[in-house]
């Protein structure tokens, strides 16, 4: 008897293959060609496009570079961060409408997710392609980046920035592999900022060639709609600044009512400080009255490099009505000749060696979110200009690692002084140790605590440091903490009564706020390393990709300094060892958004050992326990616990 082969069925096993070897760490050689090629999963899927095997691959190892597991689908729920009346998505809601009643008889649903990958609302599908959804949690609320859950066309459309078809194995995490996926993304058509992904999803084998014409109709009816919401004050801000982009040669910000951005100089020549400046003087002149509000204005402006730049705003439309401000900036020609590589020039004098750029994160840190590496820079800006700078933050972010990381990369060998205002209640100690510090003329001069100062503390604090102010440029860098409640454990309480806000905005005219962890779960990745290597004693601990998952999904309602502990803790008493989920402290399995009491907090610990113990099964943890599975079900969704179950432990 003839064996017959499915030419679907042969090219799953040749992706499955290629995917084994790219989880095994080994790289495709040779991307095969002619009629090879076209037996690969993507012809065999319907949806033509020559390069997608190559993009899968890359994916795969951008995905294998994040530790994403490959066995399991771990989604972020992330509602509480999702703006639910942005403008995508009312320009959106009709276009979803229409295509969801065109696939009413069809075996697929539409996606609509914002530009961090959220799940902001799904359309259409039969009972088939919405039971597969409710497994992989592909629902509003919750996060398909790629960085996540792996490929999929969520997520890899928005990584590269075009359309992404991931059909059946292609998908890097096995939960998903049942689906086959085209999604694209929407992009605002006046600044090209990409807005969100629309995404078809369907069952593997019933992928069509028309999934990727479909998005890409859908897309370009949210676009028109999006171009459509705005309004023509709006529309002509815009064009005025690309017709300044385009016959200036130099930073221009644009700022309305509704609005802020920038040309791709004023991103690369100015540093965040600088633009904050800059953007304020535009707002400041578009918010004046209107009887005394001038069509131009020339401003000075000192750059965090150090130079004196001029500035001019220009308002868009009549001083009375006006629609916006364009800001612009001659930069010194030192900065200028840098950004146009190819020109050259007559030899010239030795002129001041322009400061080294700021790094994208200062050394001696660990994470990779924006928000985290904006703080970087900022501090460091601030640091490098000696401005008076106040840090604000949850208990545990790491407010006095930046300070100290800048400290020490602006100034290395200049003395450091921390003052903690929560330690000492003698005010005249307090203000003895402050103005000592204030004579050294290089070094920085840290007050924590700046929270528990009370009424007279403060003004006697102002009265030492407003000389700082006034002599900007000189003297040492002054830096404020302050700690504002959060969901964690927080140290001393305030004193009662309000604290005047006359310190902050008299000595500390920079303010730089710096994100809850919980916030910034990408920087979880980076930093499990590095406090590992502190908490290891020279060994080689590290996390195993599920832990490191676990560690991601947990909320950290004491920030840094909690993971810092958890890990201590996990760590002792080993040197060499790869931590495993069950050596994690119980609470970092359950997600629940209520603060426990310490007796609730002990029957989650005791559930989440239990299901340790019986490698995540549920009917004989409750066995051990002597409660019902009933109980344990409900406790288990009371407590937010997440232990999986597992194949081996």
């Amino acid at each position: 008897m003839t064996a017959t082969m499915d030419f679907r069925d042969a090219s799953d096993r040749a992706v499955m293959r290629a995917r084994e070897r790219a989880l095994s760490g080994a790289r495709e050689t040779a991307t095969p060609r002619g009629p090879q090629r076209r037996g690969t999963a993507a012809a065999a899927s319907g949806v033509p496009h020559p390069q997608t095997r190559d993009r899968i691959l890359s994916s795969w190892e951008r995905c294998r570079r994040h530790a994403v597991d490959a066995d399991r689908l771990h989604v972020p729920h992330l509602e509480q961060h999702i703006d639910w009346d942005s403008r995508l998505l009312a320009a959106a809601a009709p276009v979803l409408d229409r295509v969801g009643e065109l696939l009413a008889d069809c075996t697929a649903s539409v996606v609509l997710a914002d530009a961090a990958a959220r799940v902001l609302t799904c359309r259409g599908g039969d009972p088939a392609v919405v039971r597969l959804m409710d497994r992989v949690h592909l629902a509003p609320g919750f996060s398909y980046a790629e960085e996540a859950v792996g490929t999929n066309g969520i997520g890899t459309a928005l990584a590269e920035r075009r359309l992404s078809t991931v059909f059946g194995p292609e998908h890097f995490a096995e939960p998903l592999q049942r689906a086959a996926c085209a999604g694209i993304p929407v992009r605002n058509p006046l600044t090209g900022r990409q807005e969100g992904v629309v995404n078809l999803t369907c069952l593997r084998q019933d992928a069509s060639p028309l999934m990727a014409a479909v998005v890409r109709r859908a897309a370009a009816d949210i676009e028109e709609r999006l171009l459509d919401r705005y309004s023509g004050g709006e529309r002509a801000a815009l064009d005025a600044f690309l017709a300044a982009v385009r016959r200036t040669s130099g930073p221009v910000v644009l700022v309305t009512p509704t609005l802020r951005t920038a040309n791709t100089d004023a991103v690369s020549l100015l540093e965040p400080q600088d633009l904050r400046q800059l953007g304020a003087l535009a707002a400041d002149l578009l918010a004046a009255p209107p009887g005394s509000r001038r069509q131009r204005v020339d401003a000075s402006l000192r750059l965090a490099s150090g130079p004196d730049v001029r500035a001019r705003c220009t308002l868009i439309g009549p001083p009375d009505r006006p629609v916006g401000c364009l800001a612009g900036v001659t930069m010194p020609e030192a900065r200028t000749a840098t950004a146009a590589p190819g020109r050259t020039s007559a030899p010239q004098a030795p002129a001041h060696r322009p400061p080294a750029a700021l790094p994208a994160l200062l050394p001696g840190l660990a994470g990779s979110s924006p928000s985290w590496r904006s703080a970087s820079r900022d501090v460091a800006s601030a640091c490098r200009q000696r401005l008076p700078t106040r840090v604000v933050g949850e208990a545990g972010v790491g407010k006095l690692a930046l300070v100290r990381a800048a400290h020490h990369w602006v100034r290395p060998g200049a003395a450091l002084r921390v003052l903690d205002l929560a330690t000492t209640q003698r005010t005249p100690h307090v203000l003895a140790r402050t103005e000592e510090a204030l004579r050294d003329e290089d070094g920085t001069v840290v007050l924590r605590h700046l929270e528990l100062a009370g009424r007279e503390l403060t003004h006697r604090l102002e009265a030492l440091l407003v000389g700082a102010r006034r002599n900007r440029g000189a003297g040492p860098w002054v830096v404020g903490l302050h700690t504002v409640p959060g969901p964690g454990p927080v140290a001393p309480a305030a004193p009662a009564g309000p604290v005047p806000p006359a310190l902050d905005s008299a000595v500390f005219p920079c303010t730089v706020a710096v994100a809850p962890l919980r916030y910034r779960p990408e920087d979880i990745r980076e930093l499990v390393p590095a406090l590992l290597a502190r908490h290891g004693r020279g060994g080689t601990v590290s996390c195993t990709p599920a832990a490191l998952q676990v560690l991601t999904r947990f909320d950290w309602p004491g920030n840094v300094r909690h993971l810092s502990q958890v890990l201590q803790q996990a760590a002792r008493g080993r040197r060499q060892a790869d931590l495993q989920p069950h050596d994690l402290a119980p609470e970092c399995h359950s997600t629940c958004r209520r603060t426990l009491t310490p007796w609730e907090a002990a029957e989650r610990d005791t559930i989440v050992r239990a299901l340790h113990d019986t490698a995540g099964n549920r009917e004989a943890a409750a066995r051990q326990l002597g409660i019902s599975r009933a109980t344990i079900y409900r406790k288990i969704r009371l407590y937010g616990v997440t232990v999986a179950p597992a194949r081996a432990r």
